[in-house]
């Protein structure tokens, strides 16, 4: 444990921030492509295997009114958003 002024902390703070135009490298030390399957068996033992609890599934495609029934997609939108309702004519609006 550590005491330190106001400026301490943020000139340490401030070291961790990157300058523009620099990428962070994620993956490094024992994340490394290169060394994930050499060390993974060495993490394991000392630490012990991750487990990861089981999810129940998802509910997307339920309906969110009665539970029950099933969502149907009708039109998928790509980047640029909904096209203009002219190019829809089979859909009629509520």
């Amino acid at each position: 444990v550590i005491t330190l002024t106001h400026q301490e902390f943020i000139r340490r703070l401030s070291l961790h921030i990157l300058p523009k135009g620099f990428v962070r490298i994620r993956h490094y030390g024992i994340l490394a492509s290169s060394l994930k399957r050499k060390v993974r068996e060495l993490v394991e033992q000392q630490i012990g295997k991750a487990t990861i609890p089981e999810r129940p599934p998802l509910k997307h495609r339920v309906c969110y009114t009665c539970g029950k029934g099933q969502l149907v997609t009708l039109i998928i939108f790509d980047a640029r958003g909904p096209p203009p309702l002219e190019l829809l004519p089979h859909l009629t609006l509520i």
